[in-house]
């Protein structure tokens, strides 16, 4: 199969069909700044998704749970090694994404004697005296995207679209925590309804006028209430006044609470 190129290809297209198909019902992660650090937000159903690498960065994902536990697995051991064989400092998420999990993963995709990694991953990083800070997502076939303000993954890419335009109708910097834990749920439910239609009818052009369609705040808040009978919120922040070398910590239940109180 290798000598002839256009099987090559054809076997990486049946593969990313099968793969985001695989990823559709995925729920999505929303990650964006606040006015104390960076927050990472999604909701589950049992299965956490949110998890700490290294003092400074943190990682969520979807996808299969065994794919995510492995590469999570992957960058925990390669961020704490690297941090006590040199400098903590040297740490930063680009190299962990762009010289480790992102040539692993498109590695996996492109052998396609083996098997790929079904999983989209969002990474977090929390700057220090100055260094830059911000997100990355990670797709499928290894494709590596940065922001500093913002970022999402859905289980499509019509998903992951509107999720980013409900994001960009406002500038988060300032938001509070729970103003930022408020605007990350909505935008939430923007992405997983989109998916779900999706779902019901796959046509292009249905899908099209979808992800240019709103949905209005009222709506948003009867979505999640209906998703909070199943699921269960999960967020974490990088926390820039935490005392204390790890910036990381899950959200408290009277965190959430608070958030959505006036939505229940």
């Amino acid at each position: 199969m290798l000598d002839e190129p256009y099987r090559w290809l054809e076997a990486v297209n049946n593969r990313r069909d099968y793969i985001e198909d695989q990823l559709r019902g995925g729920s999505p992660v929303v990650g964006l700044k606040y006015d104390d650090g960076l927050l990472l937000v999604t909701i589950g159903r049992g299965q956490r998704k949110i998890f700490e690498v290294h003092d400074r960065i943190a990682l969520s994902a979807i996808g299969h749970s065994a794919d995510i536990e492995r590469l999570r697995m992957m960058a925990t051991d390669t961020a704490s090694v690297q941090g006590f064989q040199s400098s903590v400092d040297d740490l930063t998420l680009h190299r962990l994404t762009n010289f480790v999990l992102g040539p692993t993963i498109k590695q996996s995709f492109e052998a396609i004697f083996g098997s790929a990694y079904i999983i989209k991953m969002l990474l977090v990083e929390l700057g220090v005296r100055g260094a830059a800070e911000g997100f990355i997502s990670l797709n499928y076939d290894g494709t590596v995207q940065a922001n500093q303000h913002r970022e999402v993954i859905g289980g499509t890419h019509e998903a992951e679209t509107a999720m980013q335009n409900y994001l960009s109708a406002a500038d988060t910097s300032e938001f509070s925590l729970t103003s930022a834990l408020q605007f990350a749920l909505e935008t939430w439910v923007v992405g997983w309804e989109l998916g779900v239609q999706q779902a019901e009818d796959d046509s292009e052009e249905n899908a099209n006028e979808r992800s240019e369609s709103t949905m209005d705040k009222e709506r948003l808040h009867e979505v999640l209430r209906d998703e909070l009978k199943a699921g269960e919120i999960e967020g974490a922040v990088l926390e820039a006044s935490r005392r204390s070398n790890s910036k990381f910590r899950l959200l408290t239940s009277d965190e959430i609470n608070a958030a959505i109180s006036d939505w229940l």
